[in-house]
């Protein structure tokens, strides 16, 4: 059976080989991130991020954990030699950042990322500034709870993980009354909408990867609830 939490720390590393695992063939990673090698030393950056993440007051990192996927016994006898104990492992199968309203007003500085050496960076602040401009002309400078990171572990779809993530940002932002707002994928964008998100905008970025010969169009949507 699925269960939200808030994750610990000790979650990071699940956290990192999900994202990877979820967001390994996507070609704004690949792009951004060319090599094997790169994207190896980028998992360690993500648990780094994450572990970060967890420990921001304005970031709630959630993870959903299945306690039925592993259930152990392990016979542990007592001073009558007669107890038997059973153990279960709560696996981590999804995991979700969500980043929390900011006021113009307040100090705050989100925890950095630490990118491998080997980033292709021109691509990487190419497309930061396409989503931060997205993100402006949506919402202007109104704080909101923004969806940084949502992956689910292709082997637990469709359990209602992702669902569980997504309406607890629905719920807070509509509890603090501010908008909630979000980056999807083409192919994740019919998702969002079936939970009352709505499209903003759609930005794009030509890019090629070192080697290819012609040139590649990534998009994004951009959708929001209020």
């Amino acid at each position: 059976m699925p269960l939200l939490s808030v994750a610990e720390l000790a979650d990071a590393a699940r956290i990192a080989e999900i994202h990877m695992t979820a967001f390994g063939s996507n070609a704004m990673l690949l792009a951004q991130f060319p090599t094997p090698a790169v994207r190896n030393a980028l998992k360690k950056s993500i648990e780094m991020k994450a572990l970060a993440d967890i420990d921001d007051p304005k970031t709630t990192v959630l993870v959903v954990r299945d306690s039925s996927l592993e259930l152990h016994s392990s016979n542990t006898i007592s001073a009558d030699n007669e107890q038997t104990h059973e153990h279960r492992k709560e696996q981590v199968i999804a995991f979700a950042k969500w980043a929390h309203p900011v006021r113009l007003d307040e100090d705050y500085i989100e925890p950095p990322w630490i990118w491998p050496t080997g980033t292709n960076l021109g691509i990487l602040n190419d497309w930061a500034k396409k989503t931060e401009a997205a993100q402006s002309r949506a919402l202007g400078d109104t704080p909101c709870y923004r969806l940084l990171f949502m992956g689910t572990d292709p082997a637990y779809q469709r359990r209602g993980a992702a669902t569980m993530m997504v309406r607890w940002g629905i719920e807070h932002s509509r509890k603090d009354g501010a908008p909630a707002y979000l980056e999807s994928t083409l192919e994740a964008a019919s998702f969002y909408r079936n939970l009352g998100f709505v499209d903003v905008d759609r930005i794009s970025l030509e890019y090629r990867v070192d080697g290819a010969e012609t040139r590649s169009i990534y998009e994004e949507e951009k959708a929001t609830i209020a």
